[in-house]
């Protein structure tokens, strides 16, 4: 596992603790509760998860999260197509612009060209974001 990888993964689950229900003081949840929180806030149950369009078709599934350096979820890279992780293109979709479906899945609209696993493009450039940015937000 890559550094990059690890401290992201540290980061997020940081942020996550922090926004925890406290057990001390505070009820505790119901079991949809708790059901409805792990599935917004452990990234376990986000990566994964199935994406679909508006219509409801599975389009892909999230392969990974990317945190900014407050750890916020900017972007949720979601894999298209292929078998195997053969013929797949990923796809860097801005978190705010994916919606919870019923079904534990994230629903979005994809439709851009997308990148392969060997080329990435440089998430921190602000031009490139902003670029992608405007295929999902409107």
């Amino acid at each position: 596992m890559s550094h990059a990888r690890i401290l992201t993964a540290a980061a997020l689950g940081i942020v996550l603790l922090a926004s925890a229900p406290v057990a001390a003081g505070q009820p505790s949840m119901t079991p949809g509760e708790r059901h409805d929180w792990e599935r917004t806030h452990r990234v376990s149950r986000i990566i994964g998860s199935d994406v679909h369009n508006k219509t409801g078709d599975k389009i892909g599934e999230i392969k990974d999260v990317v945190v900014d350096d407050k750890g916020s979820i900017r972007l949720a890279i979601v894999s298209t197509g292929g078998y195997l992780g053969v013929g797949e293109r990923l796809h860097a979709v801005p978190w705010e612009a994916m919606t919870l479906g019923p079904k534990d899945d994230r629903v979005v609209d994809i439709d851009t060209p997308g990148f392969t696993s060997k080329s990435w493009p440089n998430l921190g450039d602000e031009r490139w974001m902003a670029d992608n940015r405007r295929y999902y937000i409107h």
